[in-house]
């Protein structure tokens, strides 16, 4: 089956943070229940865990401030409650409790890092220092304990110190370019350019030149030493690999200006802080957000304009599926920032994803600019209105985008994708057909536009052998996926391969058994087989998950009658309905 993304302009651009080493969902506000029971010690723990599997961290807090109040001497509760007030960015009650656990219990290893940042925001780097001393754990806190030790050191007015510190990193496994970017960074604001240079550059070769963090800050480096052909050479090779990156792109601008750029890390405070973004970055997957989390809001504790992680907690909170929190930490990038445009969108997409799609429509209107950046805007403005199902003002909105590009590159291939999807759900076929073709010249062998436009062909009853091979490729490139596995069992079902089609059909439905077209799919073939209760079976299911307007009398029909028409047999691969060719 065709499907259709709803987002598919631009995406967050936190993926390319640190990069160097090595899970929240939207639930209603517990506390704002109607008829909430007399708190209890138990009960209290109990709505606590449950705001923590919900990954709510303002309730969790809450919930389990609650339980302390009844057993305030219990570790568990303790450490429950300081995380979760660390995911909500409220450092200084979980800097208290921290105090609490390390009392109750001497050998917790992490509240002594909550209680180290909050003692080096607050510039007591002595206790800082002894506080990291005493932190220890995984891997990640192990980085973050030696790092903490080597900026409150440098904050204390000892760079020797401080540099023999960071480099000690080296000898954990695949940090070496990390301990070599953050000996460069102390060497620097220690006043010691020579050895900073040969950190940087070090850091910039291990880590081949993949790290936005790395480059931008050697970049900024080389220009305040004098060598802007250099920075700007470091500049245009990652620009090479990510050619719409927002801050490479400001970053080659500055270098061109000529203006003497400040430092990207300025002080021992924010140093931390990227010490600690970087390990968030590392750890972020699909997935992953309790522990990103907890390192970001401990980095913003430190530099709360720190963009990048600012855009991290954001796109961790919007795989929490918690979009009035990711839409709040969004609005935290000031206009004039690289990352604003890409702030914004990320907004209205949450917006949408609210059911709000006209105030993020709101949102983008306001941030077109009449540069370059509006195709991005007007990109997502179209992914907006095909959420909206208004197609025709979508396709509108994808050709002024389209519009400037002169040579359009790879990366396009989305852009004609999606006006394709729009053209095609507005009747205009042939327009639609051209777009998804260009598409795949572009991006060759891309397995959503090969599934698009072999399942039209599919529907209509046009190009069938050619369909089938690109149906086939795309289920090799993308064997899990269960919307084009089903298009290749609906191309056999149309081409009367019923043993192929069920293969294929049951299949799909196994990896997305919640999808009403696969069950109907896969009823329609068992009828043509003589599998008729099992066939009504799945319509009966089909129209249990609430199928499309169009589709839901249909299967309907088909419960009670049976299939009427024809079975389908064979097509020729030039044979043609008319028409868009969907019944």
């Amino acid at each position: 089956m065709r499907t259709i993304p709803v987002f598919f302009g631009v995406g967050a651009v936190v993926a390319l943070g640190a990069g160097l080493l090595f899970g929240l969902t939207q639930c209603s506000t517990l506390q704002s229940q109607v008829g909430e029971p007399t708190p209890s010690k138990y009960g209290s723990y109990l709505a606590g865990r449950f705001a923590s599997n919900e990954r709510d961290a303002s309730a969790a807090a809450l919930y389990y401030d609650r339980a302390l109040k009844f057993d305030p001497d219990n570790p568990d509760i303790l450490e429950r409650v300081l995380i979760s007030e660390v995911a909500d960015g409220d450092i200084d009650s979980a800097a208290a409790h921290a105090e609490q656990l390390t009392a109750k219990a001497p050998s917790a290893r992490m509240p002594h890092l909550v209680i180290g940042i909050k003692a080096f925001r607050d510039g007591g780097y002595a206790k800082a220092l002894d506080e990291f001393s005493k932190t220890t754990g995984n891997a990640a806190a192990e980085i973050a304990s030696q790092l903490g030790k080597a900026y409150a050191l440098l904050a204390e007015g000892k760079p020797d110190e401080a540099l023999a510190t960071a480099t000690k990193l080296a000898a954990f496994e695949g940090v070496s370019a990390f301990a070599k970017y953050h000996a460069a960074i102390i060497a620097d604001l220690a006043g010691k350019p020579s050895e900073a240079e040969t950190n940087f550059k070090a850091a910039y070769t291990e880590s081949r030149g993949e790290s936005l963090r790395i480059v931008n800050a050697y970049a900024v480096f080389l220009e305040r030493i004098g060598k802007r052909d250099e920075a700007k050479q470091v500049l245009a090779r990652f620009a090479d690999k990510s050619p719409t990156h927002p801050v490479v792109l400001a970053a080659l601008e500055q270098a061109k200006s000529g203006a003497v750029p400040d430092r990207l890390i300025p002080s021992a405070s924010s140093g931390l802080a990227e010490a600690l973004y970087g390990i968030a970055s590392s750890l972020s997957d699909e997935k992953s957000v309790e522990i990103p989390v907890f390192y970001l809001q401990l980095a913003l504790t430190l530099d709360p304009r720190h963009e990048l992680a600012i855009s991290l907690l954001a796109d961790r909170l919007e795989t929490a599926k918690r979009w009035e929190d990711a839409i709040a930490v969004y609005r935290r990038i000031p206009k004039g920032s690289p990352l604003y445009v890409n702030a914004r969108v990320q907004i209205a997409q949450n917006l949408q994803r609210l059911d709000r799609a006209d105030e993020g429509l709101d949102v983008l209107r306001g941030t077109l600019s009449g540069g370059a950046t509006d195709y991005e805007v007007l990109a997502s403005m179209g992914d907006l209105m095909r959420g909206k199902e208004n197609y025709a003002e979508a396709a509108k909105l994808y050709t002024r985008a389209i519009a400037p590009i002169s040579k359009p590159e790879e990366r396009h291939w989305t852009i004609y994708y999606t006006r394709g999807i729009a053209l095609e759900r507005t009747q205009r076929w042939s327009e639609a057909e051209k777009d998804l073709k260009y598409a795949l010249k572009l991006k060759p062998e891309q397995p959503l536009v090969l599934n698009y436009l072999a399942y039209t062909w599919v529907e209509q009853g046009t190009h069938m052998d050619e369909a089938l091979a690109m149906l086939q490729r795309a289920v090799e490139l993308r064997p899990e996926d269960g919307f084009i596995i089903d298009s290749l069992g609906w191309a056999y079902y149309r081409r009367g391969d019923f043993a192929n089609a069920i293969k294929f059909l049951e299949r799909a439905v196994l990896l997305q058994p919640g999808e009403p077209t696969i069950n109907d799919h896969l009823g329609d073939v068992y009828w043509r087989v003589g599998r008729k209760l099992e066939a009504k079976f799945e319509w009966q299911h089909a129209l249990s998950l609430k199928p499309s307007k169009e589709d839901e009398p249909k299967i309907r029909r088909k419960i009670d009658v049976g299939l009427e028409e024809p079975p389908p047999g064979p097509a020729p691969a030039t044979q043609a309905r008319g028409g868009d060719g969907r019944q």
